[in-house]
């Protein structure tokens, strides 16, 4: 890929993830009343991992803060990708930015408060329950191939991994069994085989770690053992925030998030700074 067309795409990230990010204070006030009474009436628990059973209580604004902290979060790392890495041309670095961008997909979590607040059609949170899990899985997708290029994958041509990877994450969301209509307390739409998936997360990212590791190798250079466990507090912090419905779990969320994607950062400009 040529630096133009590097440029191009770094500065559509940003655009669509600073649009998304406006949509989410635009309708910030009309929805935040709601999210009280949506938490509440939520049939079923949000899956916020092991520590969960311990905090029994969800609080009623998680889900706004969580959706809130992804959308910036999304637009924060794709200014920062593009000033860091404007130049460079490794192709995981791009895959991890669309890993970064896929956070961006967390605001279609606000369909369920605006439709509350402004009637919509029960069609429109059918639609976007698919493209939220598209974006979920996507992303993590997008997280694995970093990893396998990493460890040694020699494909030159991007489009070689991103069509399959897309059309993987397609297929997953259109075949997933998805109830629109209900939502756990973090405002996620309630899936089939919800364990089934979460399983497979859990897999797909320990492989993406266990390939950044191979990668201090394969390549000869320690530092990728250091991105390998940003990756690690990344993925964490994922979970956890995108999951979340108690302020704790929120907060730890952030934390590994923002952290890990610091630390991963740092070793990757040292890595890739004239790649």
């Amino acid at each position: 890929m040529t630096i133009s067309r590097h440029i191009i795409l770094l500065k559509a990230g940003i655009t669509v993830s600073f649009l998304m990010l406006t949509v989410f204070v635009i309708f910030a006030r009309d929805t935040l009343p709601v999210y009280g009474d949506l938490v509440r009436q939520a049939p079923q628990r949000s899956v916020s991992g092991f520590i969960t059973g311990l905090l029994p209580f969800p609080a009623p604004y998680v889900a706004f803060a969580s959706i809130g902290t992804s959308v910036l979060f999304a637009f924060v790392s794709q200014v920062l990708l593009f000033y860091f890495f404007e130049k460079t041309q490794a192709i995981e670095v791009r895959l991890l930015g669309t890993f970064l961008f896929s956070f961006t997909f967390e605001i279609l979590r606000i369909v369920t408060p605006l439709k509350t607040v402004m009637h919509l059609s029960g069609y429109i949170p059918a639609i976007t329950s698919h493209f939220m899990v598209f974006g979920r899985f996507y992303g993590l997708f997008a997280l694995f191939a970093a990893g396998l290029y990493v460890s040694g994958l020699k494909i030159r041509r991007e489009e070689t991994v991103i069509f399959p990877m897309a059309t993987a994450a397609l297929l997953f969301a259109l075949r997933m069994p998805i109830d629109s209509f209900y939502y756990d307390t973090s405002l996620y739409p309630i899936t089939g085989f919800s364990r089934t998936f979460g399983t497979l997360n859990i897999v797909i990212i320990m492989l993406s770690i266990l390939c950044f590791i191979s990668g201090a190798y394969t390549r000869g250079s320690r530092e990728y053992y250091f991105i390998a466990l940003g990756v690690l507090a990344v993925a964490i912090g994922r979970r956890l925030l995108l999951t979340a419905d108690t302020w704790v779990i929120l907060g730890a969320g952030a934390v590994f998030l923002f952290f890990g994607t610091w630390y991963a950062g740092i070793q990757f400009r040292r890595m890739y700074l004239w790649s």
